[in-house]
């Protein structure tokens, strides 16, 4: 008898763990590789002050392993961190990782993926799955002096935990005004340090409590029943909030509803109606990922706090000169300024079939079959790639569709003996698709970190049943199929287990 198939999956993130979760339940042989030293991925990179989740805690952990030491209804990243490490140890998965091990190509040969580590040796896979993540590789714009800078930068990913946060005499730069530059000027700016907020681009916030969860919540979150009910007020709660799920992708009276509601919001918080008028975004509501924030508003009209509104002139030894030409001191400049969303395994080389590199498959656009597979790379998926709904998804719900639907097609795999990649027309319709759907969703009317140079905007415009449906069948005239090395013989055979039970939880959830 033949070995199963070894599956190389890169990244020990959350995705990466619920896809080496299932590939242990099915009994097939893998292997995770981790560039760093923990299991968790970006809740084990970014580690600043103020990091909490932006969807309810609920929604963000897996379903079949729920947790129970969450504090607050979006849970800390710490919390979110050890979550992560702790599923990959109860979960029996730290056997399979291979921590400080970065995977720098992947190449198809001979019918099988090698894989060469950052220390030179190689490894090879019948199937690589990269889960490295889509918000991964930081991005610093190139501002004029910023090496002349004489206190410390660092990009906000990369928090330096030698500041003493209890020391108010520190005066912080903080640049940027997504997710991450909101909650690390919350936070700094409630210990009382001197926070100045370099805000080029007005952006939509939410204002949402975070309150801690009580005893009572706590007691019935561990009770399933109970838990299901609490679940089913949150969503009615999220409705009543956020709105329902296709204001974004239809015009009509919920769009503008919704942005009455942030209109209101934004009165209600700020007072004086000429700061108000600074923070009022002029792009139309929903073209960005809208921050959420308990408390930012308010913390940004203390007297500790400076929102500077425009552009960055430059950099110099002891701050930052605005684009008015007024030099503002700082000890700490953090660049909270995002990441190159459209990296995802890169700068891992990846070679297919005839010396066929991602980054020429790539020239003119990203793209990709489903998210989950790009033509002419046999055997090769993707996690959370391009086109998932990473923009209205959460991560575990996202995986749920896409994992089932890769474990049903490594049974074929499996079964044939063959490789198999996304056909030029599938993908071709797929995008098309995408293409046609985009005019009249608020995602394109303006520029956003979806958008590409060439290509396609990076973006799910459709509703979370169409992102079900298109996994509910797997449809082999989707692939084309390649030759693909047998698995040697195994000293100790077991069949590749079936995994349709992980399939079914997965396309019934």
């Amino acid at each position: 008898m033949k070995q199963p198939l070894k599956v190389a999956v890169v990244g020990a993130g959350m995705s990466g763990l619920f896809m080496g979760h299932h590939l242990k339940n099915a009994g097939m042989r893998f292997t995770i590789y981790e560039k760093r030293s923990a299991a968790g991925g970006t809740w084990d990179t970014n580690t600043y002050p103020g990091l909490h989740v932006d969807v309810l805690t609920r929604n963000y952990e897996f379903p079949f392993a729920r947790g129970h030491h969450w504090t607050k209804r979006y849970a800390p990243g710490e919390e979110v961190r050890r979550y992560l490490a702790d599923f990959a140890e109860t979960r029996n998965l730290l056997p399979h990782i291979e921590f400080d091990t970065e995977v720098t190509s992947a190449a198809w040969e001979n019918g099988v993926w090698t894989l060469t580590l950052a220390d030179g040796s190689t490894s090879t896979a019948d199937i690589v799955v990269t889960a490295t993540g889509f918000l991964r590789t930081p991005a610093i714009p190139k501002v004029p002096g910023a090496d002349t800078f004489l206190g410390k930068q660092f990009h906000s990913s990369r928090w330096d935990h030698s500041l003493d946060l209890k020391d108010k005499s520190v005066r912080y730069g903080v640049v940027g005004t997504g997710s991450s530059g909101v909650q690390i000027v919350s936070a700094l700016g409630k210990t009382g340090a001197d926070v100045t907020h370099y805000i080029r681009t007005p952006q939509w916030m939410q204002v949402k409590d975070n309150p801690r969860y009580t005893l009572t919540e706590k007691l019935v979150l561990r009770i399933p029943p109970l838990a299901r009910r609490y679940d089913r007020k949150m969503a009615e709660l999220r409705v009543k909030t956020d709105g329902n799920e296709t204001w974004r992708l239809v015009p009509g009276p919920d769009r503008e509803e919704m942005k009455r509601r942030f209109l209101k919001m934004l009165e209600d918080e700020i007072p004086d109606p000429e700061l108000r008028a600074k923070f009022t975004p002029t792009e139309p509501l929903g073209v960005k990922r809208i921050a959420k924030t308990p408390d930012y508003y308010r913390v940004a009209q203390q007297d500790n706090v400076h929102p500077v509104f425009g552009g960055i002139r430059r950099v110099e030894p002891h701050g930052i000169v605005d684009d008015r030409g007024t030099l503002h001191r700082h000890d700490v400049i953090v660049w909270a300024t995002g990441f190159d969303a459209h990296a995802y395994m890169r700068p891992m080389r990846v070679t297919g079939p005839e010396g066929l590199t991602m980054d020429a498959a790539w020239r003119d656009g990203v793209t990709a079959f489903r998210g989950i597979g790009v033509p002419r790379f046999p055997n090769f998926f993707l996690l959370c790639g391009p086109f998932a709904p990473v923009n209205s998804l959460t991560i575990p719900t996202t995986l749920a569709h896409e994992v089932g639907y890769l474990m049903r097609l490594f049974d074929v795999i499996a079964r044939t003996g063959q490789g198999y990649a996304p056909s030029e027309a599938a993908t071709k319709a797929f995008v098309d698709e995408v293409r046609e759907a985009l005019p009249g969703t608020t995602y394109s009317e303006g520029d956003n970190w979806y958008s590409q140079e060439v290509g396609v905007p990076i973006i799910w415009p459709f509703t979370r049943a169409r992102h079900e449906e298109q996994y509910a069948e797997l449809q082999m005239s989707d692939f084309d199929a390649y030759p693909a090395a047998d698995p040697s013989p195994a000293a100790d055979p077991s069949p590749v287990a079936d995994p349709s039970s992980a399939a079914t939880e997965h396309r019934h959830r």
